[in-house]
């Protein structure tokens, strides 16, 4: 939130989604070649207004905690069904797109996260879009991001560089 917060000083218009109040299905292996002939996926969900909001948007933030080393459940599920960016009416939409990454993870050794950091980034460059910038918070209990002052500045700071 303190993102956004920088974002709204900053003059930004911008949308917060949270995934978890979402029902978005995972990608089923066999709708493969439906969502690269027609350029859509074919599951009926709420991810399927999602997809115009990530084409309209210059800037998407990513925001998750880390778990086993990757993203939480609904983003990886978000992030599956953009499968549907593969056909070539859409491929384009996405590129030069910046994205955000912020996550939060319980161990101190931020190094924990990098299998998350290149699971975005690789599907980032896949859709030639741009890995703008990532904020790692060590953080083990619900809410201790929130009391982490300088986690707090430091993601201000990105909101305010946003031009969303």
């Amino acid at each position: 939130d303190e993102a956004l917060k920088g974002a709204k000083t900053a003059g930004s218009q911008f949308e917060k989604i949270f995934l978890n109040d979402l029902e978005i299905k995972p990608c089923q292996a066999e709708c493969s070649d439906y969502c690269k002939k027609r350029g859509y996926c074919k599951i009926n969900d709420d991810m399927a207004p999602l997809y115009d909001k990530l084409f309209e948007s210059d800037v998407i933030i990513l925001a998750t905690p880390v778990y086993w080393y990757g993203p939480s459940a609904q983003l990886k599920t978000f992030i599956d069904r953009w499968y549907a960016f593969c056909h070539p009416k859409h491929v384009h939409k996405m590129k030069g797109k910046k994205f955000v990454l912020i996550a939060a993870l319980e161990e101190t050794d931020k190094s924990a996260a990098q299998p998350l950091v290149n699971m975005i980034k690789k599907s980032l460059d896949y859709l030639d879009s741009k890995f703008y910038v990532k904020l790692l918070v060590s953080a083990g209990e619900k809410g201790e991001v929130k009391k982490n002052e300088q986690a707090m500045k430091e993601a201000y700071k990105i909101g305010l560089k946003l031009k969303l």
